[in-house]
């Protein structure tokens, strides 16, 4: 009877273990996750006009120190600081009297002379009529010419010292030699003025306006390669524009009127100057500026997402999707960048599909799920 029991109980758990067994087989069945989802670019070139940034500082195309010629007291200013001013302008007045006194005693002085050469031209005169009959001998003759021409000099000196007084008194009358923006006066009514020592104001044209940049030795070398076309490309073919803020670009393009003749060797860089007109005066001496330089023929690059592009010790490199739609690892050489692009040197080529987006999703050899990117990245043409 136990027996049977046993042996019934036995059986039970058997058929018990057996049907528990096959429920968890069943529950514990492995279903594979699907791909991950990326998004890719298709690798292509584009038209890029090639552009280099620069940082420049404005410079003022004539830059005038005012100064006096002429020492004296000054009685009037006849501008206030800021002034735009036209060339001739009035700008101070010197007090102009010890001058015109000099100028007086100068006219009656030339006036002495002159009429001392009349005196000694008509004895001169009368000394040749008589010299023709014998009245008078020839060292009289050589005595009166002697006299003449004396006072022919006189007067011409006394004439001379008549314009230095006219002179020296026009310099009392300080006028604008250009036309430009005055900066305050740097001396006070009453003040004595000393010639050619006190700067009295400065005067600046501000249209049109330089700004001067240096560019580098590497940078110049690039730039020479980006133009193999045209050896001879005249730098005033060159368009150079001024960023004055995030938002807010210059509205007048200029050229470029210089180039240094030398390297600096101090810095390794290159001087360069560009020319802009400035009809309102929007840039001022002095200003930094945000400038770009854009070569003039367009050139046909391989580029890519920044987005695209990781980096290693080893360098950097970009995620490529083969035609399996597994993920290769691929190491790239870049150039310049151009806004949010890069332009591709080695390691790629026209056709190929990288991953932009989901990057952290995905390792070398994985299939994965790749859809095409729909936005393009923002297009411009600013080399950096």
């Amino acid at each position: 009877m136990n027996t049977f029991y046993k042996n019934h109980s036995l059986s039970f758990i058997a058929l018990f273990l057996f049907t528990l067994t096959g429920c968890n087989e069943n529950t514990t069945t492995n279903v594979a996750p699907p791909p991950p989802h990326v998004i890719i670019e298709t690798i292509k070139e584009s038209n890029i006009q090639p552009e280099i940034a620069f940082i420049g500082r404005t410079e003022a195309t004539e830059d005038v120190s005012i100064r006096a010629q002429v020492e004296g007291v000054l009685l009037k200013r006849h501008f206030t600081g800021g002034d735009d001013v036209e060339k001739g302008d009035l700008l101070f007045e010197l007090d102009p009297a010890p001058y015109q006194t000099a100028v007086n005693q100068q006219k009656a002085a030339l006036k002495h002379a002159q009429s001392a050469y009349e005196i000694a031209k008509n004895r001169w005169q009368r000394g040749q009529k008589l010299s023709k009959t014998g009245a008078i001998s020839e060292l009289d003759i050589d005595e009166l010419t002697s006299s003449m021409n004396q006072t022919e000099s006189d007067v011409a000196i006394n004439q001379a010292a008549l314009d230095t007084a006219l002179l020296n008194l026009s310099y009392t009358k300080i006028m604008a030699p250009i036309s430009g923006r005055i900066s305050r006066s740097l001396v006070s009514t009453g003040d004595l003025i000393t010639a050619n020592n006190i700067e009295l104001a400065t005067l600046v044209q501000l249209n049109p306006i330089w700004v001067n940049f240096q560019i580098s030795e590497k940078t110049l070398t690039k730039s020479r390669q980006a133009i193999e076309g045209g050896n001879n490309v005249d730098a005033e073919s060159l368009t150079v524009t001024i960023n004055l803020s995030e938002k807010h670009d210059y509205e007048h393009t200029g050229y470029i009127d210089f180039i240094d003749n030398r390297v600096d060797q101090s810095t390794g860089t290159l001087a360069i100057r560009a020319k802009f007109i400035n009809p309102d005066a929007k840039l001022l001496p002095g200003q930094y500026t945000n400038l770009t330089v854009k070569l003039p023929d367009d050139q046909r690059l391989l580029l890519i997402s920044q987005a695209a592009v990781q980096e290693e010790q080893q360098g950097r490199f970009v995620l490529v999707v083969n035609n399996e739609n597994k993920i290769e690892k691929r190491m790239v050489t870049l150039g310049d960048r151009h806004d949010v692009r890069w332009e591709v040197l080695k390691g790629l080529k026209e056709g190929e599909k990288i991953v932009v987006e989901g990057l952290q999703k995905v390792r070398v050899g994985v299939v994965v799920d790749a859809t095409e990117q729909t936005e393009t990245p923002f297009n411009s043409n600013s080399t950096q």
